[in-house]
């Protein structure tokens, strides 16, 4: 930085002009490349899209138009996406409120985002700052300008107590917001993370002028009102029955590359169903026009009717390439029962999937091996390589066996008991409960101290309980008893709040560019938040430091070796019993939609339908007239 040298004579004429420098000086000391219309986590080069841009999977001709109505399982019991109680209202997070960034959907776009509410970006070269400029034409729905002061507002919201707190620790390395004026704003980090700047983009902002009245409380007052920046208005709803979007009609955004053939639909309504049947069979009888079907067997017995051979509604499976994650039965070690790595192995090796595939789920699923599955680069592969082997004998040498076991060393990834018999699983299990000192008791139920070994499964969903009721059979073969519960949707949000349960069905899906979120997931500050989504209760030193690692990889090579030395030491803790994933979303859906050519994988395809997909006026019309006439559609 050029210094200056100042002459006593001088000093009154340049107080204004020093001033000046040393804000800038504040706010600018680090070096920043030109400003850029969005980010990509490998730097500027790697961006696809151009400013005005539309995405290759939109059409930005689409017509406008259509009330789209979609159903959604279980009540909504507020408003508010952030607060920490309470299930928010489906879409709401999308479709009533913004982010700074949005994140690409491109398949070849690991994590990339562009402006949003934000129209350029000045990120430093060290990563360690970032300057927003904010879009001098965004508003809120009621016509309020969006400025500085509604960032630096949804900033300082993630001290509330009652914001929820994996949002808390999403954003917890971003060290401080300040105003440089009207429109700017600066981003100052604690640490350094290469997809921090992008993880930033993602934060929801909430007009001050609403969110921010005086003795208001966040996490109680704001459950029945919604005002944001987004496409769309609340137009009407009934917590636990249904919610109505319409478009705002003088929408800041409309015409941004981004939004080009985006939210198409005038209306867009969600239906709720206390009762899976019944939600299926309201498809069928054209109460809501889509159906992302999550049950094998529905999807092997179901919707193949007339309807269908007539082609009234399609029956449409979409391939993706996203990380499959993991889903499982998840034992909270809160529990004492599952402290013990022999007991959880033990539980684990007696579900039989196979057995299942077969009978239960038409072999549609395949089996999950570890925490980051369907994913070449990603996933874990045979006896871990030089680098990853490196890592977890350090980390064993430094923490010990118990929290990085020997096996993360000599075996793959996968499952306890993986290509055995169940007869031959069932006696291993067996002998691992005796050795760790459970034992049988006359009522065929193992104890040990006083304690009897029976688990609480919750659900929140009857549709599991077909699935669960073989493996609890198999588990009273080795003297655990499985207590089986159903709850409402609202229940069972409080339920895992609290961590309150045994055992329940965790999903944890994965990204490309794993990052905080694993924070969340797995580490030892999250076993005691409530809200986090360590289900498991794990306390463990060496995924401690490997998420810290993961979050502060320089290189991609670096990221995806940690992340396989996490995924091993999960994996062979045996902290969750692994069920399955499918490699295709699976919807039906009535024929009066039309689609772009392209589908963006990397989202869900329901989410797809509300933000792509538009009402074709002339397939409405030729599906009314023939369902009046009972012939088929060409």
């Amino acid at each position: 930085m050029r210094r200056f040298k100042i002459k006593t004579g001088y000093l009154k004429k340049l107080i204004y002009p020093i001033s000046s420098i040393l804000y800038v000086c504040l706010f600018f000391s680090s070096v920043f490349a030109k400003p850029l219309n969005g980010l990509s986590l490998y730097g500027p080069e790697y961006l696809k899209y151009k400013k005005g841009q539309p995405y290759e999977y939109s059409n930005p001709k689409a017509p406008k138009g259509g009330h789209l109505v979609l159903a959604d399982f279980g009540a909504f019991t507020k408003l508010n996406p952030s607060s920490l109680k309470g299930v928010p209202a489906p879409s709401i997070a999308n479709l009533i409120f913004q982010t700074p960034m949005d994140s690409s959907a491109d398949d070849f776009e690991p994590f990339s985002q562009y402006g949003s509410l934000v129209e350029k970006v000045d990120l430093a070269d060290d990563r360690m700052s970032m300057v927003y400029h904010i879009n001098k034409h965004a508003k809120f729905s009621d016509g309020h300008p969006v400025t500085v002061d509604d960032f630096i507002f949804s900033f300082n919201l993630l001290k509330d107590p009652e914001y929820h707190p994996i949002s808390k620790q999403y954003f917890k390395d971003i060290k401080s917001v300040t105003k440089i004026n009207t429109h700017k704003v600066k981003y100052t980090f604690s640490i350094y993370n290469q997809e921090l700047p992008l993880i930033t983009g993602q934060m929801t902002i909430f007009p001050k002028h609403i969110y921010g009245v005086n003795n208001k409380s966040f996490g109680s007052d704001f459950d029945e009102i919604a005002v944001g920046s987004g496409p769309y208005k609340i137009k009407s709803f009934e917590f636990g029955k249904h919610i109505t979007f319409e478009k705002n009609k003088k929408w800041w955004a409309k015409n941004l590359g981004i939004n080009k053939g985006r939210y198409n639909f005038d209306e867009i309504t969600w239906k709720i169903y206390m009762d899976p049947v019944a939600m299926r069979e309201g498809f069928k009888g054209g109460d809501f026009d889509a159906h992302m079907v999550n049950s094998s067997r529905d999807w092997a017995l179901d919707f193949k009717g007339d309807f269908v051979k007539k082609k009234y509604y399609i029956r449409g499976t979409f391939p993706h390439t996203r990380v499959a994650g993991m889903q499982g039965f998840a034992m909270n070690q809160r529990n004492g029962i599952f402290l013990s790595r022999k007991v959880r192995a033990a539980v684990s090796m007696v579900f039989d999937f196979q057995w299942s595939n077969k009978n239960l789920f038409y072999g549609q699923y395949t089996r999950n091996e570890c925490y980051f599955d369907n994913n070449p680069e990603m996933k874990a592969k045979g006896i871990p390589n030089d680098k990853v082997r490196s890592i977890l004998e350090k980390l064993r040498e430094k923490y010990g066996s118990s929290f990085v076991p020997k096996t993360t060393l000599t075996k793959p990834v996968g499952t306890p008991g993986q290509g055995q018999s169940l007869d031959n699983n069932i006696k291993i299990a067996n002998a691992l409960l005796d050795s760790a000192g459970w034992q049988m008791g006359v009522d065929g139920i193992r104890s040990k101290n006083g304690k009897q070994m029976i688990i609480k499964l919750i659900l929140s969903s009857p549709l599991f309980q077909r699935i669960v009721e073989p493996y609890k059979n198999n588990l009273k073969k080795i003297g655990v008893e499985l207590d089986i519960k159903v709850v409402q949707i609202a229940k069972y949000e409080e339920i895992l709040r609290n961590f309150n349960f045994d055992m329940i069905v965790a999903n944890y899906p994965q990204s490309r560019s794993p990052g905080n979120e694993q924070r969340s997931m797995w580490s030892s500050e999250a076993e005691s938040t409530p809200g986090s989504r360590n289900y498991m209760g794990i306390k463990n030193p060496a995924i401690d430091e490997l998420i810290n690692i993961i979050v502060e990889a320089k290189s991609r090579k670096e990221l995806i070796n940690s992340i396989q030395a996490m995924d091993r030491i999960l994996t062979h803790q045996f902290y969750i019993v692994p069920n399955w994933y499918i490699p295709y979303d699976r919807i039906v859906y009535w024929n009066k939609f039309s689609r772009p050519k392209i589908n963006p994988s990397q989202s869900i395809i329901i989410n797809n339908i509300v933000e792509w997909w538009w009402f074709d006026e002339s397939k409405a019309t030729a599906l009314k007239k023939a369902r009046a006439s009972g012939s088929p559609l060409q």
